[in-house]
């Protein structure tokens, strides 16, 4: 009994041992058959992926800054803070300053003969201002010849005027309104003025000379204006200016026969005749 306990456990033994044979022949070869199929994988995928080159790269394009980079400093005027007590400069008055808006081609230019007649303009102002320039030549002067303009019980003397008469030319009304003699000025824009001084240390003495300058009407605002020219015994000059007009300094070099000027006489005072 005891020789067939020991059969059968040296039979469960074999059995044993040979199982673990075929286990270890059969694990080695699943080992074998992964390690093919995953050299094989590798290769198909490395001949799947193309060949890179340094000649193949490309670079992505570069987005441009908007707006695109600039110097990062560049020198402009400096942000000064307003002198609270400027210095005011004077001038003399016997100089006509650079920037005169009188010193410009006039628009339009003209010398009129009033004897108890009148002229009209039709004056459109497309930038501002508005500047009626006017010389006053009267056939009595009052203010250089005072007797001139004094009569007598043989022979009366009608004194000279003017008046010039600025009206809005859609309301009609009254913007500006100037003129010579009566209750206007005797000036007649053409003067000159001599001042004599003597100095008291050196006894030197001297004269300057200075003219004030032509008369105007000023009108700041744009529009169509309708201007009257009304009086009697006198000749004026007159001259129309705006913003646009053209300076001097740039055209013409300051000759009055500039293109963009006129220049023209109307008579029909008897006494001028």
């Amino acid at each position: 009994m005891i020789r067939n306990r020991m059969v059968v456990h040296f039979n469960l033994l074999c059995t044993m041992i040979l199982i673990l044979l075929v286990a270890t022949t059969f694990s080695s070869g699943c080992i074998r058959m992964l390690q093919k199929s995953t050299d094989s994988a590798g290769a198909g995928n490395s001949s799947a992926l193309p060949e890179v080159t340094p000649g193949s790269l490309q670079q992505a394009p570069v987005v441009e800054m908007t707006p695109a980079k600039s110097e990062v400093v560049t020198e402009v005027a400096p942000f000064l803070t307003p002198d609270p007590y400027p210095i005011i400069h004077g001038t003399r008055i016997n100089a006509t300053p650079l920037d005169s808006p009188l010193d410009r081609n006039s628009e339009f230019e003209k010398t009129y003969t009033l004897g108890g007649n009148a002229f009209g303009l039709l004056v459109n102002v497309a930038e501002g201002p508005l500047y009626i320039v006017y010389v006053v030549t009267p056939k009595y002067d009052c203010m250089k010849s005072p007797d001139s303009c004094r009569g007598n019980l043989a022979a009366s003397v009608n004194r000279p005027y003017m008046t010039i008469t600025v009206r809005d030319n859609q309301t009609q009304e009254i913007v500006a309104e100037d003129g010579y003699g009566r209750k206007y000025s005797s000036d007649t824009g053409d003067y000159q003025i001599s001042i004599t001084s003597t100095d008291p240390v050196t006894g030197v003495t001297t004269t300057s000379t200075t003219t004030p300058g032509p008369r105007y009407i000023e009108i700041y605002k744009e529009g169509a204006y309708q201007v009257t020219i009304e009086g009697n015994y006198l000749d004026v000059d007159v001259k129309i200016l705006t913003g646009a007009s053209p300076s001097k300094l740039d055209i013409g070099n300051g000759d009055s026969s500039a293109p963009n000027s006129q220049a023209e006489t109307s008579s029909g005072n008897p006494w001028n005749q």
